[in-house]
């Protein structure tokens, strides 16, 4: 009886949670915070929903991929050549980006998924380098500006924005908030569907399901299109915001930098990525100020990796397990 009471209030009550966070998060840094501050808010939030596609894939499927920055860097450079040399209008030149990554995406993922994990996160690290170094290629030079990236310049809107309102601070926020919460949503529903379902069966017993009668191959595919479509979107939201793409956005970094957010902030849930994201890139400002990024964020993340083996979303919500025992909601969030 009062499971179920329980029960009755948590759904309603987690909602209207969720809808004021969503709303007082997405308009009180615009009018609070410095412009600076959310400049590195607003790269903060686009290295969550990058670490969210990884968290995803390494949550429910058991699969590391370290070659997301090849889609998010990619997702700018189709952009920019879709306006400059194909004469895409700008919003047309964003689908066109987004299918073709997604189709990129699609015939990789149907090529390597079917390999054991190692196999497969040097696999998707090998197809990442691979691009990383064609945009550099003489071939291509006048397409992609080789080491010296390029400069993206558009006109007209994007759905009703303007170029000089994603390149603002205070503007890009709330839509940069809105898609991250779009993504973090739809995965969470994706996580409880039944092809989440599927995924951590096949990534706890690939065998037993197969032998079940289960399709092991397909929920895989569809996963890693699906990780590689939010990655598209990060790198869409990333060249509109900053007005330029190079190499850099195509390399290993990035996407150990997504990792590592990921697990700083944790994996399983689409709050913990978030949340890393935004630790990450303060981090990484503050750092950087002292003159030495490299040193500092290799202790940062041992500490962060050992006090809070869960990512700190994960320890969080253990403390209030142990203060408040009450709180079933807090079930499974960890």
């Amino acid at each position: 009886m009062t499971e179920s009471a329980s029960s009755s209030w948590r759904v309603p009550a987690t909602g209207a949670a969720g809808v004021m966070l969503f709303g007082f998060g997405g308009l009180l840094p615009a009018y609070l915070a410095s412009d600076f501050t959310l400049k590195v808010a607003n790269e903060g939030l686009l290295l969550g929903m990058l670490a969210l596609s990884v968290a995803f894939l390494m949550s429910e499927a058991g699969l590391v991929a370290l070659g997301v920055a090849s889609v998010y860097g990619s997702a700018g450079y189709l952009f920019a050549i879709g306006m400059s040399e194909w004469g895409l209008t700008p919003t047309i030149a964003v689908v066109f980006a987004f299918f073709a990554l997604i189709a990129y995406s699609g015939v990789l993922g149907a090529l390597i998924v079917r390999t054991n994990p190692l196999a497969f996160m040097m696999l998707t690290l090998a197809a990442g380098e691979m691009v990383s170094h064609a945009v550099m290629l003489e071939a291509v030079h006048d397409y992609t500006g080789g080491a010296d990236g390029l400069v993206v310049n558009f006109k007209g809107a994007i759905l009703g924005v303007q170029a000089a309102d994603f390149v603002n601070p205070r503007y890009f926020w709330p839509i940069g908030w809105t898609a991250v919460w779009l993504i973090g949503v739809t995965l969470w529903g994706v996580a409880r569907s039944r092809l989440g379902a599927t995924l951590r069966a096949v990534r706890q017993n690939e065998e037993r399901m197969r032998f079940s009668g289960f399709n092991t191959y397909l929920p895989r595919v569809i996963a890693y299109v699906l990780v590689n479509a939010v990655a598209a979107v990060a790198g869409l939201l990333h060249v509109l915001n900053t007005g330029f793409v190079s190499p850099e956005s195509l390399g290993l970094g990035v996407s150990t930098n997504a990792l590592v957010a990921a697990l700083m902030g944790g994996t399983a849930g689409s709050i913990g990525p978030l949340a890393g994201g935004l630790i990450f890139a303060f981090a990484q400002d503050e750092f950087g100020a002292r003159g030495a990024t490299q040193l500092l964020t290799g202790v940062a993340i041992v500490l962060f990796i050992v006090v809070f083996p869960r990512g700190v979303v994960g320890g969080v919500v253990a403390v209030l397990r142990r203060i408040a025992p009450g709180l079933v909601w807090l079930r499974g969030k960890a």
